[in-house]
């Protein structure tokens, strides 16, 4: 029997959660502190993060860690396998649609000073990984979101199995990232919730290795009632007749940026759309009529 443990903290406005097979003594204490790193690098209501230095300096080069390089990366990868759908190019419509505000701190403000309009996209941002120099055009503000969760889980489970366990699943909110052997050995399940029932689960996916997001789009809403998903195409909350959408991806942050298509597009374009890009999807309209890619059942 191997040894298997758990570990439960709260970081980047999240609840994580991570299983371990025969962890190392002092894992945990290095996973939490990880994720707490990052996401002081990567938080939109710090002004002193690496990710709002940034925005905050359009034209001028920051020197910045190689995880925030790895994020800037991972944006870019995901703006083009969406076909722009998620788009991390979008800070001055998630201030203007009501999210300024911390959900864990309401001291915790968004302050984008070096705001302006600009027809440039996260394509334009300029990365030197050999000066570890990100540059951001005039008028790009950028959000991590749910990629910087889909990609923190991601990254926590490279380290885990780099640190020694044989395995591990990390949860992140919605997202989940898998590696190495399972506690059972044959594979990591992960439960989807009903989204008619968040007590049930309609399916059960088996990963051995890669990522799951699962979102709802009314899943952090405004104060006004305003989704928290913004339509890159109008910089608006949008307006989405898909309620809750899981993606099977290579990585948990491909999965998550991937989510952001099923609400911006009908459903049946939504379910072609991520085949397209190689991976999975279940998905459940406002009706509670269920899509899904032809191979989803390979994964249940």
């Amino acid at each position: 029997m191997h040894t298997v443990q758990r570990i439960d903290f709260h970081a980047m406005g999240t609840d994580f959660f991570c299983i371990a097979v025969e962890p190392e003594p002092g894992l945990f204490d290095n996973v939490y502190n990880f994720a707490v790193d990052l996401e002081s690098k990567w938080s939109r209501f710090k002004a002193t993060s690496e990710l709002m230095q940034l925005n905050n300096s359009p034209g001028v080069p920051v020197v910045v860690s190689a995880t925030t390089i790895r994020l800037i990366n991972e944006m870019k990868a995901a703006y083009e396998i969406s076909g722009g759908l998620y788009d991390p190019n979008i800070l001055g419509a998630v201030v203007a649609e009501g999210f300024a505000i911390s959900k864990d701190d309401s001291s915790d403000v968004t302050n984008w000073t070096a705001r302006a309009n600009s027809e440039s996209t996260i394509l334009d941002v300029e990365v030197n990984e050999k000066d570890s120099t990100i540059t951001l055009p005039l008028g790009v503000g950028l959000d991590a979101g749910g990629i910087g969760k889909g990609l923190a889980a991601d990254l926590i489970a490279i380290r885990a199995t780099e640190l020694g366990a044989m395995g591990i699943a990390v949860f992140a909110g919605g997202d989940v990232s898998v590696r190495g052997i399972s506690e059972t050995g044959e594979g990591w399940q992960i439960g989807v919730q009903d989204p008619s029932d968040a007590n049930e689960v309609i399916d059960t996916v088996r990963l051995s290795i890669g990522g799951l997001a699962t979102s709802g789009s009314d899943g952090w809403l405004s104060k006004s009632g305003k989704s928290h998903i913004i339509d890159p195409k109008t910089m608006q909350s949008a307006q989405s007749s898909v309620l809750q959408a899981t993606v099977v991806a290579f990585a948990a942050s491909h999965a998550e940026a991937l989510t952001k298509v099923s609400f911006l597009l009908p459903p049946k374009e939504a379910i072609v759309r991520i085949e397209d890009a190689g991976a999975q999807a279940l998905l459940f309209d406002r009706n509670f009529e269920r899509y899904e890619t032809a191979e989803w059942k390979k994964y249940t």
